[in-house]
């Protein structure tokens, strides 16, 4: 088992799989959007159509602020690495913050041009507020209240959030599998998708600590 920077235990495989994929997504983001001369000429941005000349430098910070995120913040829940390099795992958070405060602002903005109608853009406008509000909460709680734990535990559902970007990569093609070919159509449900049920499964992890840390401190009393 793998224990994350706040004891939260999940399978090492899991969690090697969750790396895997943060980097490649990671890469991904810096492959095809790292040069802002170059993100007019990628398949998403043609797909677009014509859109304000602001959008595609919107949608350059985007990918590379919530690339540099994904990339590097899987790092923050790798107990033996943050309590080794703590020092590191300050400037990993910094940065990540940044990043995050940058992606979450242009996702608001892009959002309102996202496929999948009017469902679809309040998806993943939701998504950009609840990745800015989950970041802040994490940060006060640290910054303000210094309390290590309700930190790790924000920034576990902020990070859970940051992993829609692999959802969504993984969605989309299942979606075409099975005939939904058109974004329009797909993004209706995916915009939510992607990020919901992640959102749920580190609440359920969290509340999963907290009941055998609760256990540990009030056990049953004898017979």
């Amino acid at each position: 088992m793998k224990q994350n920077a706040k004891g939260l235990t999940v399978p090492r495989w899991v969690f090697g799989l969750l790396a895997l994929l943060s980097v490649g997504i990671g890469l991904y983001a810096f492959a095809f959007y790292g040069s802002l001369d170059n993100v007019q000429d990628t398949p998403f941005a043609e797909d677009k159509g014509s859109l304000p000349d602001e959008w595609h430098i919107f949608l350059w910070a985007h990918a590379v602020s919530a690339g540099t995120a994904i990339l590097i913040g899987w790092l923050q829940f790798v107990k033996r690495f943050r309590r080794r390099t703590a020092a590191v795992h300050r400037v990993i958070g910094y940065i990540y913050s940044v990043m995050l405060l940058i992606a979450g602002l242009t996702g608001l903005y892009l959002a309102f041009y996202a496929n999948g109608g009017l469902i679809g853009q309040v998806g993943f406008a939701a998504l950009s507020v609840a990745w800015l509000y989950t970041l802040l909460r994490g940060l006060k709680s640290i910054i303000v209240d210094r309390r290590p734990l309700e930190h790790g535990q924000w920034m576990l559902r902020n990070y859970a959030l940051t992993c829609a970007a692999i959802m969504l990569r993984i969605y989309v093609p299942i979606a075409a599998a099975f005939g939904v070919s058109d974004t329009n159509d797909s993004f209706t449900v995916i915009a939510w998708l992607c990020w919901v049920p992640n959102l749920l499964v580190a609440e359920m992890l969290i509340r999963s600590k907290n009941s055998s840390n609760y256990r540990r401190v009030n056990p049953p009393l004898a017979r």
